[in-house]
């Protein structure tokens, strides 16, 4: 009797850890993530095409013009000073009156050369910040739209592009693109590339 009382507790248990095993089980899957849905995106493509590099560049042309017009202005009158000077007897008060001046003016002209140059590299840095900024938000967004979970950057270079025909340029450049160049295969069917470049422009247009 007591035999058989045995074997049933055993059996009643053995059952019981089933039980909660399956439960435990059923319990993990419903808690399991679902999978994640990527995208690849060509930052650089997306930048080099689209209208707003265009435009900023447009921009920095226009203002580049017109303070290259400032200088040039500012070196005519320098070398008209100097064709005045050189008609002057040297150390003369006449002469050194002139030689101040025009010293003053080169001085003036180097100092806007150095500022203007600052200035441009300022506002173009700014410029390209404010474009990978905007290509940030317009990734998120078609992101969003396709119902992607993460996006990677296809991160082109010679090495996955034999199409360009460029090779390393020494053993350091060889080293630096291999350790740096992290996505090493991906389906081209994730590639969101082309509505990416497509958002920017819409989004410039309203």
């Amino acid at each position: 009797m007591k035999t058989k009382n045995f074997i049933a507790i055993v059996v009643m248990a053995g059952l019981g850890l089933s039980v909660i095993g399956f439960e435990r089980s059923l319990a993990a899957k419903e808690k399991a993530p679902a999978s994640v849905k990527i995208g690849i995106v060509s930052v650089r493509e997306v930048f080099e095409n689209c209208t707003m590099k265009i435009e900023v560049e447009k921009t920095l042309a226009a203002e580049g013009e017109k303070k290259f017009a400032e200088l040039k202005k500012l070196e005519e009158s320098v070398e008209t000073d100097k064709a005045a000077l050189s008609k002057r007897k040297e150390n003369s008060a006449d002469y050194m009156e002139m030689l101040g001046a025009l010293m003053q003016k080169q001085s003036q002209l180097d100092a806007q050369k150095e500022f203007f140059q600052h200035d441009l590299a300022v506002k173009e840095m700014q410029g390209k910040e404010k474009i990978y900024r905007k290509i940030l938000e317009v990734i998120a967004s078609v992101a969003q739209e396709k119902g992607l979970d993460l996006i990677l950057n296809r991160d082109d270079n010679y090495l996955n592009r034999p199409d360009l025909g460029q090779s390393a340029q020494s053993p350091a450049d060889l080293i630096l693109t291999t350790k740096t160049h992290k996505l090493l295969y991906f389906n081209p069917s994730l590639d969101i590339t082309a509505d990416v470049v497509s958002a920017m422009s819409k989004s410039k247009q309203q």
